[in-house]
This record gives C-alpha cells, structure tokens and sequence, in this order.
C-alpha cells in the first residue's frame, strides 16, 4: 500500500491524524480483505479498507462526505491506526521509510517528459477542486472573479464537511472546522499577497470573516476567536502593504460594514478595534474624525441617544471615539475640553476630565465633577456608587475626616453593598452609639441583601442570623451557615432541617431528589435527638409513600 497518504486532500488527511490522536478510532479488526473499524465522530462511522498486494483496492465508509464519494477523515485515521498497530511495513511495502520515498518521488518525476507532466497535472487538477484552486491562486495570469468565486467556495466546502445536514457545526467538529478554516486562509491569503493581489486578499479575509461571523456553530475551545484574530492579522498586512487606492477601499469597507448586522454583534469588535487602531495616517484620523461625525449626526437625529449612559457601540461610545482622535491629530487643548463640554452629559466623557484632575493632582476640581455627576446620573445606582467611592478614596487621600465619613455614610446606606470592605470602614469613624444606629440601618436596607450573612457573621449577631435562616425559603443559607449555628443552636438548626424534608418530600418525585432528601436525613441524625427523629420521619415516610419504590428503595440502601 504504497503512499497511502497521496490518496487524500491535505486537510482531511491532517483531520484524519487529529481523529486518531484523539483515540477515535475503535474495534480495528483485520478481516478477509483488509480491516474494519469503527469511528467515533458526529455519529459512529463504519469504516472497511480492502487491501490487495500492499495496494488499497476500495475504502467504504458511511458518512455523508464518503457517500458523495470522497476519501473521509474516519478512513485516513483507520489507515494511521493500522499503521501504528502493524507497522510501517505492512502498509508501505519496499519502502525504506518517508524520506526514500521522496527520493523516489522526485527521481521518477526528473524523469517524465515535460509535455506528459503537463497533461498529468492538468488531470490531477480537474478531478481535484483543491489542487485546481492551488494553481490557479499562484500561476493564473490574473485573479479574475471565476477564480474569486472558486476561493469562495473552497470556504463554502470546509463549512459542509463538517456540518450536519442542518449546517450546525457540534463541539466534536467545531476545533477541526476552525483549524481547517484558518489553515485555508493562511494559505490562499498569503499566495495573493505574494502576487500583490491585495485587493482579492481583503475580499477573501472578508468573505472568511463574514463566514465564521455567522456559522451556527457550538464553539466551546473558542475556535472561532482564533480564525478572526488571523482574520485581523491579515487585514494588518494588506492596509501595510497596499496601494493608497486600496487603503482607501478598506476604510470605506469597514466603516459601511459596521452595525448593519454583517457579523454576530461581538465580532463586530474586530473591525471596530481595526478601525479604531490600525488607521493611523493622518489623512486617515481626519477620515475617521468624520466617519465619527456622520454617525453621531445619524444618532443625535434618529433617536434621543443623549439619553443612554452606556451603549456599547451608542453615541456615547463615539464621542470617546473622537475625542480620542482630535487628542491624536494634536487639537488645542481648549477645543477638546470645549467639545467635552457640549456632551457633558456622558457619565464617560465626565470620567475623561476626573481621571486628568485625579492625575494632575487637583482633586478639588475631581470632588466638584463627581458631586455634580451624582446629581446628573441619579437614575442609575451603579454609575452613583462608583463616584461616592471614588470620592470616598479622594477624601481618605485628603484626610478630609468629615466629608469622609459623611460619603461613607451615603454610600453604605445608600448604595448596593457587594463586600464588607466599606462597611468596615464606616464602622471605624464612628463611635459605638453611633454604630449600633448604623447598623440596625444596614440590617434593614434593601441594598445590603447580598451582604447580609456576613455582617452578621461579623458583627456576632448570631441570635439574628438564626432568626433569619428559621425564615429562609430555600435551604442554600441554611448550608451555608451550619457550621457557624449549629454549636450555638443545634437543635434549633436540626428542626430547620426537619422542616424542610417534610415540605420536600410531599414534592419530590425522582430517585436523584430521594437521595439528597436521605442526605439531610443523615445530616439530622448527627443532631441532639437526630437519631430518633430521623428514624420516626423515614417509617412516616414508609408508611405515606409506599408506593414509591425508588423512595423506599433508597431508604434501605441508606440503612432506614
């Protein structure tokens, strides 16, 4: 079976390695005629390979892409199976290894005619769509839009081999779908830019680009970030290396390409970061100053964008955009903080002018920004929490005491509370009457739900925590905390948990809910008393729910 290897396209002999690497391949049996194996891929495929003096006679597999045909990757990954279980001889009779055969190779090729190598490489080319496209990319005269099309659908191809009927690509075929996509890219890109072809090199990144933005596809490795970061890499090197006139088709390209639903909304970042950072020419910033422009002319009349604190590709995000730009182009000073002032109700170009206060080291002038924003963004809770913490910090940088514990005041009382941080804080500037206030404040305030447990774990109210846990719906708190509760009030907690298995079980149907009941069943029994309470709730459950084998099944497993 000499070079099996040529009897398959590049890519899906590499596929056919990776499925063997993988361990794919299952139950290889030698049969009358060659071998047999199963294929774990999409689904199980049977594969069967007849061999006849050293010669691979007929390969059978019952995928779709071998139905049409086609040498598959479950068959080059059986033929590395065998390879590995029998060894090289076996496959590649009067081969003296991989290194001799290309000797061969290439002295058999020395030999041919040229006008013979030309025919046979015409063949090899029409019964090939791969090879034909390879020829065609490097040495056809000019890249005219048949050959653009065939580049096209060679991506098309790989999108088919490796999804279902459907066209959903699974988690099995998802890294061996992005590997070969990239691959693809690299190859045929690269060949156009070799041949200065940079506008047909930006048309097929584009084309691959807008392909991998749209695949339905289960992409938990997060093969896809992979093809699109080649995907920028490649426009990179065409906008450094092509003509003025083609730069300029890009930078029409991409910005008539943004928000219109080209991509799935988070590729969209790869072209905004492209057009934010790669065009750096002056000509270019002054382009983009009224690309910027335009769009913010768009939204200020099309809808009330004022309005919107945080939008990711919104109004607000295009200000940052220019003024990031004019900051570039070395605008005067006055001019960008005038232009900040006329959309200074952007919580972010507000942030631009308290940061440079902050850094600067004039933090009256940050205090006077962050009061007035409070007042501005009132509406939303998390823009004012981070300006009272942000003057919380200033004024503890000041050792200005007063306003410090009156912003750490309003902001534990006032704002959502995720962490014990400043509640510690508020409680070291306050004397002990002042606190006992405060923290009963804090107990009751909707804004300290999140931290509630811990405070009172801190705090030693462990009376109080008791009495919460007793009105808990769910039993996660209850968990949670045992350790803490069950040596100051175990058979307070036991009776929790007691209460909780009897409201379980008139509920609860299956095995698996059975067995967590029996859990806590367990738990009870390592309670004061707990033996015999946990014995009297089993044979009452015996009794109600006889009838529930599974329940009773688990019952005796678990020594009830």
């Amino acid at each position: 079976m000499n070079y099996w290897k040529d009897l398959f396209r590049e890519h899906i002999l590499a596929r056919g390695e990776m499925y063997y690497y993988d361990g794919a391949v299952q139950d290889l049996e030698k049969t009358e005629h060659g071998y047999h194996a199963v294929v774990e891929g999409t689904e199980d495929y049977e594969v069967d390979i007849e061999i006849e003096d050293g010669r691979i006679c007929e390969m059978y597999c019952t995928c779709p892409y071998a139905d049409d045909g086609n040498n598959c990757k479950h068959m080059a990954a059986v033929l590395y199976e065998i390879e590995e279980q029998e060894g090289s001889d076996s496959l590649v009779e009067g081969s003296s290894g991989s290194e001799q055969a290309e000797e061969d190779l290439e002295e058999i090729i020395e030999k041919i005619p040229e006008t013979e190598l030309r025919s046979f490489v015409k063949q090899l080319a029409g019964r090939d769509d791969e090879i034909r496209n390879t020829f065609m990319t490097r040495y056809a005269v000019k890249i005219d839009e048949k050959q653009m099309c065939r580049l096209k659908e060679g991506v098309d191809q790989i999108v088919w081999e490796h999804g279902d009927r459907s066209g959903f690509i699974d988690y099995r075929n998802a890294w061996d779908f992005t590997r070969e996509m990239d691959s693809y890219l690299e190859d045929k890109a690269d060949t156009l830019m070799e041949r200065n072809c940079w506008r047909q090199a930006f048309e097929l990144t584009n084309y691959v680009f807008k392909t991998i933005g749209n695949v339905d596809i289960d992409d938990s490795d997060g093969g896809i970030s992979q093809v699109a970061n080649t995907c920028y890499d490649k426009w990179k090197e065409i906008l450094e290396n092509c003509t003025e006139e083609v730069r300029d088709e890009m930078f029409t390209w991409f910005t008539s390409h943004l928000a219109c639903d080209y991509v799935i909304d988070y590729m969209e970042e790869y072209m905004e970061d492209f057009l934010a950072h790669e065009f750096r020419s002056r000509e270019m910033l002054e382009k983009k100053l009224e690309y910027l422009d335009e769009r913010i002319e768009r939204q200020t009349s099309s809808t009330d964008c004022g309005n919107t604190w945080s939008a990711r590709y919104g109004y607000e995000n295009n200000i940052l955009k220019r003024l990031e730009i004019m900051d570039q182009l070395g605008y005067p000073e006055e001019e960008i903080r005038e232009y900040r002032r006329q959309h200074w109700r952007f919580s972010a170009v507000r942030g631009l002018e308290i940061q440079e206060n902050i850094e600067h080291g004039e933090l009256d002038e940050a205090v006077r920004i962050l009061k007035e924003s409070k007042e501005l963004d009132s509406g939303y809770p998390g823009l004012v929490a981070q300006y009272s913490r942000q003057l919380i910090s200033i004024y503890e940088t000041q050792a200005d005491e007063k306003a410090y514990k009156e912003e750490l005041q309003y902001y534990v009382l006032e704002c959502p509370q995720h962490d014990l941080a400043h509640i510690q804080k508020m409680k070291a500037v306050c004397t002990e009457q002042e606190w006992e206030q405060y923290r009963e404040q804090i107990l009751q305030s909707r804004n300290s739900c999140t931290i509630l447990y811990p405070f009172m774990e801190a705090e030693g109210m462990y009376e109080r925590m008791l009495e919460c846990v007793q009105k808990e719906p769910f039993i996660f708190n209850v968990d949670k905390y045992e350790n803490v509760l069950k040596k100051k009030f175990p058979e307070q907690m036991r009776d929790i948990y007691i209460s909780y298995v009897h409201k379980q079980a008139e509920r609860t149907g299956d095995r698996k809910r059975y067995r967590e009941l029996i859990q806590y069943l367990k738990k009870i029994r390592r309670y004061p008393g707990g033996k015999e309470k946990a014995a009297e709730i089993a044979e009452n459950w015996r009794a109600l729910y006889s009838r529930r084998s599974a329940m009773m099944d688990e019952l005796q497993k678990a020594g009830f």
